[in-house]
């Protein structure tokens, strides 16, 4: 899942039903046996994480960035609405935790909070600046 987000070729395509119908070259190896399966079958505990961002991109029509833990990973996620129903998925990861000794487990524990917190609050302000609409001649 280390692709770049900003990558042309979706890593993952996901159908209206959520079920695997594409995998790009990046993510052959981990998706490509799963092709044709639901991936909240593949992924358990992963639907209520990732879900509701996949259903606001395809109900809004536009793209949604936001950053998840998942599996041991802090993951940045562009869910992309395409034709039909279908989502391009696009990761980036931003840090994994290393479980070899329980200091090095802390310390990376403590880093990917961090990174969420950093992720979760760039969010809010992409939010923000999308909300606020310019009106013209209301001012005297």
């Amino acid at each position: 899942m280390a692709v770049t987000v900003g990558q042309q070729t979706p890593l993952v395509v996901l159908d209206e039903g959520d079920r695997i119908v594409g995998v790009g070259p990046g993510a052959e190896s981990r998706f490509g046996p799963l092709l044709g399966e639901i991936v909240w079958d593949c992924y358990p505990g992963s639907e209520a994480l990732f879900k509701p961002h996949y259903d606001a991109a395809r109900t809004s029509g536009e793209q949604v960035e936001f950053a998840q833990f998942y599996d041991g990973n802090v993951v940045r996620v562009r869910a992309v609405p395409g034709t039909g129903g279908r989502l391009e998925l696009y990761w980036q990861r931003l840090g994994r935790l290393d479980t070899l000794t329980l200091e090095s487990l802390l310390e990376t524990l403590e880093e990917s909070l961090e990174m969420l917190a950093v992720e979760s609050s760039a969010a809010e302000r992409a939010g923000a600046r999308r909300a606020l609409r310019l009106v013209e001649g209301g001012g005297r």
